[in-house]
């Protein structure tokens, strides 16, 4: 009994070791059970918060590809939601495959992974999945409706967006899309490389992409705050924005 329970003790050790040397590199706060978890509180509570808003459906025998899926919190929440398929893709260019393998190996998890880029999608390429999962991924793509349309080519059902959004001081209607130059010249704007979106764009980039029909769940927060500092400021704001769109 004693042997038994050190053995379970370095194990134990051994993950709260890995997962510190990892650290760093988790987006997520992925539960790993024995008081390791990959984030703090405050990061546990937004994710839990992101979960409700995004009003993820009944996912029971259904397939699901999660795009940008990195450490691979929401594949695995796909798993346990009872997802008979989870395929997750990346681009996985620093430590974020290592956090996934990881927590793969850890919950036994038989999601699938691939190494792809959102703009290479294609049924040839992944098949079709009942839901895909697209989350604070637009932005970072360099075409923005070309990945949209990959992405209703693998869709079969339903599509769940969240992306930030632009929330400029006018014009809102209009369905408007932004670059930024990140890195390029930080000193001027403090988001990375990336296209921001208005709803309209969204709403209408959905349409073009070949989507039959969508819903926006949730827009941004303190939303005429924030025209009003984009009007004082002369810069556009961002926040949360979540859409779902159906296939027909």
């Amino acid at each position: 009994m004693v042997a038994a329970t050190e053995a379970a003790d370095g194990a134990v050790n051994i993950l709260r070791e890995k997962v510190r040397a990892l650290r760093g590199e988790f987006h997520s706060p992925i539960d790993f059970g024995h008081g390791i978890v990959s984030k703090p509180a405050y990061v546990q509570r937004r994710f839990r918060r992101r979960l409700r808003l995004l009003r993820i459906p009944d996912l029971v025998g259904k397939s699901v590809l999660d795009i940008g899926a990195w450490d691979g919190y929401f594949s695995f929440e796909f798993e346990r939601r009872g997802a008979k398929r989870v395929l997750a893709i990346d681009s996985w260019n620093g430590r974020g495959l290592e956090c996934f393998l990881l927590a793969r190996e850890h919950f036994g998890s038989n999601v699938e992974y691939k190494r792809m880029d959102v703009h290479d999608l294609c049924p040839e390429a992944v098949g079709t999945f009942d839901v895909v999962f697209f989350a604070g991924v637009l932005y970072h793509t360099r075409h923005p409706l070309k990945a949209l349309e990959a992405i209703r080519s693998v869709t079969r059902e339903r599509l769940i967006l969240e992306t930030h959004s632009l929330i400029p001081a006018a014009h809102e209607r209009v369905p408007l899309i932004t670059f930024f130059p990140g890195d390029a010249d930080a000193s001027k704007f403090s988001w990375h490389q990336g296209a921001f979106p208005t709803r309209a764009w969204v709403s209408a980039a959905l349409m073009a992409a070949g989507f039959a029909r969508h819903d926006i769940v949730y827009t941004p927060s303190f939303h005429l705050l924030k025209k009003m500092k984009a009007l004082v400021t002369n810069m556009p704001q961002r926040g949360r924005l979540i859409a779902h769109a159906f296939s027909s």
